[in-house]
């Protein structure tokens, strides 16, 4: 092998040392950078979830009778209504989609002694069919008329039903239109019904006003506030360590440099993202949610085992 040639393999092989031992001094030396949550004053708030509609309170079928027949509440199925027999409406003064007041005439129909009857409403609402048509005969609903008074009833599942509580307050999402709302819890329901295999309990949450577009019927996702602590101190969940529970605080020694010290806390209210500090903690303290890069031991990040998806 010539000189030139050596000294060539040579320069190359050094470059290649050279730049193997600057990866691994990068790799020896890089600090890891924690993410951390700086403990302040706030508020720890547990939610519960619900979905369900947005309802009438009430829907009522009018027929060849003298009274209505109360078919649908609070968003419920609902039912057909029969009045008897078969009787020839002949006359029908309402139209989908009209307003109608207590007293209002309805329609005319000729009973069973050839008498002209008039059916009025007997409280206000709105039209929301007409399921015949002048001349033909029916025992059967000829108009319902919805009470326009929203509620939202939504599902709770078993497990969160102990929660809840009359006079809660609820905000209520429209997707369809992009709306939200406020409500509040007026009924729970005491017997279950099995949606899928789990057993759900009905919540109706009243609101006094709907959002312009909202349409009975659409679709509504409620959000419960079922218990609340302001003013305390408070971390993320993903800062608790351990079955005691203790945190991982970041803090500098007197040297300047930052060190890491477990800490052990008293947990109060555990709320959908922060859990309540009663002690261990103040002010200021910088506690470690996460870390990027290789993770020091014997630190592990991440809620205790058994936490549940509603702590």
């Amino acid at each position: 092998m010539s000189k030139k040639r050596w000294f060539w393999l040579s320069g190359i092989a050094l470059v290649v040392v050279i730049v193997i031992a600057l990866v691994a001094n990068r790799a020896l030396t890089r600090q890891s950078n924690f993410e951390t949550y700086e403990v302040s004053a706030t508020s720890v708030v547990k939610t519960v979830a619900a979905n369900g509609q947005l309802a009438e309170t009430q829907l009522l079928a009018y027929g060849p009778s003298e009274q209505p027949v109360l078919t649908s509440a609070n968003g419920s199925v609902a039912m057909p209504a029969q009045f008897g027999v078969s009787l020839e409406i002949t006359q029908i003064e309402v139209s989908v989609g009209k307003k109608v007041s207590k007293g209002d005439l309805l329609f005319t129909y000729v009973n069973q002694f050839g008498q002209s009857t008039r059916v009025r409403a007997i409280t206000s609402g709105v039209v929301r069919s007409v399921d015949t048509a002048e001349g033909l005969r029916t025992s059967g609903q000829v108009v319902s008329i919805g009470s326009a008074k929203p509620v939202v009833s939504v599902f709770a599942s078993e497990y969160d039903a102990d929660l809840l509580d009359l006079s809660q307050k609820a905000t209520i999402e429209l997707d369809a239109i992009n709306a939200v709302f406020e409500g509040a819890v007026i009924s729970i329901g005491q017997v279950a019904n099995s949606v899928s295999g789990i057993k759900q309990y009905e919540v109706l949450v009243q609101v006094t006003k709907i959002p312009t577009g909202a349409r009975f019927g659409m679709s509504a996702t409620a959000v419960i506030e079922v218990e609340r602590a302001d003013e305390v101190l408070a971390v993320p969940i993903s800062a608790l360590i351990g079955e005691v529970p203790e945190v991982q605080v970041l803090r500098d020694d007197s040297g300047g440099a930052s060190v890491v010290e477990t800490v052990a806390v008293k947990l109060g209210l555990r709320g959908d993202s922060l859990v309540e500090v009663t002690s261990g903690l103040k002010v200021g303290d910088k506690v470690i949610t996460g870390v990027a890069g290789s993770v020091p031991d014997p630190i592990q990040f991440g809620p205790p085992r058994g936490a549940g998806n509603n702590g």
